[in-house]
This record gives structure tokens, sequence and C-alpha cells, in this order.
């Protein structure tokens, strides 16, 4: 019997796109994030239907999309708080 996996819902303000590249190149990279199965567009916000506990490549991936494009990480805390490494636990924060 295959075990099954817990799942979450996070709901982060949407990024702002200069351009369609900008735009797609956003999706392509969120959508590549493996413990992501689904992302929603909610007016300008996006609601991510994610695994937990999420494995720290996808973590890691997705802390690196939203620094990349200024997010508020705040809504990565439970994530990161079910991490042992130091640097997850962490980097939910706006300086972390």
């Amino acid at each position: 019997m295959p075990k099954e996996v817990a799942k979450s819902v996070l709901l982060i303000n949407g990024p702002r796109f200069y351009n369609q590249t900008d735009e797609d190149n956003f999706f392509a990279w969120i959508q590549s994030i493996s413990e992501i199965e689904k992302v929603t567009g909610v007016v300008r916000d996006l609601e991510l239907i994610v695994r937990r506990p999420m494995d720290k490549e996808s973590l890691r991936d997705l802390i690196a999309l939203m620094r990349r494009y200024n997010l508020d990480r705040s809504p990565l805390k439970p994530l990161c708080d079910e991490q042992q490494d130091e640097y997850l636990r962490n980097a939910w924060t706006a300086h972390g």
C-alpha cells in the first residue's frame, strides 16, 4: 500500500512581472519544483499545493525563487520549521 503524502496550501503574494518572458520564466521555474503539485493564480496571489515535508532541494529552490523575485517568504515558515538544516529553518525570514 503506497504511503499517503501530506499536502498543504501556501498562499503567497505574487510577483510583479516586467514582460512576458519574465512571467514565463517564473512559472517554468516554480512548476519545475518537484514538491509543488499545483500552482493557481488567485487575483495577484498564488496558491501552491505542496507535499510535506518538503525535500531540501525543493525547499531551497522555492526559497531561491522567492528571493529572486523579492517575495515575502514568511508563508514558508511551516515548511522550514520541519527541516533539521539550520539554514533552512531560518530561510523563511526576510534576511535569512
